[in-house]
């Protein structure tokens, strides 16, 4: 069996991407917490960290502890990918194979889309499972029809056709303009954290402050300039006095102004913005990890959809701030002689500063 491709992403030879094709499918995979190379060979890949996407986790579900074991028995990753991919084989293998549709249903769709338009087909689906349509609005957004920021509800009686299901939408459409013109003014003027990529669906926005602070806001689609839902992260020095302004500043809010310009009033402050502004500034990376999102398969936010952990605990030190991930700051106090515990409280000293900190910890 021929050797699989390895690509290195990092210089320490610790962290590597690989790729195998099954089927006609392409698999893809990130390994990170590879044993570096003076010591592979004489110690398993137990540490190791598998990352891929979203569908290949599905596929793999109820086979996580049969990967583990793999990862602990393997002693080189060129080993360990070889396994990973006869894991998969065995899995794809036993699938059932979709069937075609019928000639007659094709006939069904292709009439139903000849009634309908051929610009409002974005997409198709394998076997024609499932399509997506397109629409544009009056501003030149498109729009694909399932991304919307709240739930159509759609009555479908006997005789009706896509058609039908396109006026909803575009009903939907023309009600939640003033929703979207909000969060493009946001997404274009500051420096949105979360979501990294945000579609038309998403209420939710991470704002950057600054010294490592942010603003959660989610924004209600059917009153998109009324007071947000609002959440600060960060050192209680630096949001105390932002928690402050907001609440003896919050009758200045005008709904006849966009949300940006009033959070920015209310909060006496100009937000940073990626024109002006370099990542570091504004970074909040785990001071331990380095990394801004863990890959622990937890939501970070229900609104975001992106899964894995943040930086949720700061230094209170106004000079410091740095945001840690709580497992990876509880895992460093621990391994601290000097730390304390209190029940389920650990209390030591910022990695950083050595200002006093405090983490809430899981019993064990």
């Amino acid at each position: 069996m021929a050797a699989p491709l390895l690509l290195p992403l990092n210089a320490d030879l610790t962290a590597f991407s690989t790729f195998f094709c099954i089927d006609g499918r392409e698999f893809a995979f990130d390994v990170l917490g590879v044993p570096p190379p003076e010591e592979m060979g004489s110690t398993s890949l137990r540490d190791a960290k598998l990352q891929c996407d979203s569908e290949v986790r599905m596929l793999l579900r109820g086979f996580e502890n049969v990967v583990q074991q793999r990862l602990r028995q393997c002693t080189d990753l060129a080993t360990f990918v070889l396994e990973l991919k006869d894991i998969i084989e065995s899995i794809v293998c036993v699938q059932p194979k979709a069937s075609l549709p019928k000639a007659n249903f094709c006939a069904h769709i292709f009439s139903e889309l000849d009634t309908l338009g051929w610009e409002h087909l974005a997409r198709v689906g394998q076997n024609l499972c499932s399509m997506h349509l397109q629409i544009f609005d009056e501003a030149g957004r498109e729009h694909i029809l399932e991304d919307m920021p709240c739930v159509i509800d759609l009555e479908w009686n006997d005789g009706m056709g896509l058609k039908h299901v396109l006026d909803l939408y575009k009903q939907a459409i023309c009600r939640y303009q003033g929703f979207w013109t909000v969060m493009e003014d946001i997404d274009k003027k500051v420096w949105v954290m979360e979501p990294e990529h945000p579609s038309k669906a998403n209420k939710f926005r991470r704002i950057a402050l600054g010294g490592h602070c942010s603003l959660s806001i989610t924004v209600d689609p059917l009153a998109p300039h009324s007071i947000p839902e609002c959440r600060f992260l960060g050192s209680d020095t630096i949001i105390a006095p932002l928690r402050k302004r907001m609440n003896c500043n919050i009758k200045k809010w005008k709904t006849n102004r966009l949300l940006l310009a009033n959070l920015e009033d209310v909060l006496e402050m100009t937000f940073p913005s990626p024109q002006d502004t370099v990542h570091e500034d504004i970074s909040s990376d785990c001071g331990i990890c380095y990394a801004f999102r863990l890959s622990d398969g937890k939501a970070a936010n229900s609104e975001c959809k992106q899964e894995g952990s943040i930086p949720d605990r700061a230094c209170d030190n106004a000079t410091c701030g740095r945001p840690f991930h709580t497992t990876c700051l509880v895992e460093w106090l621990r391994s601290i002689t000097t730390t304390r515990q209190s029940f389920d409280v650990l209390f030591g000293n910022c990695p950083y500063c050595t200002h006093p900190i405090a983490v809430k910890a899981a019993l064990i």
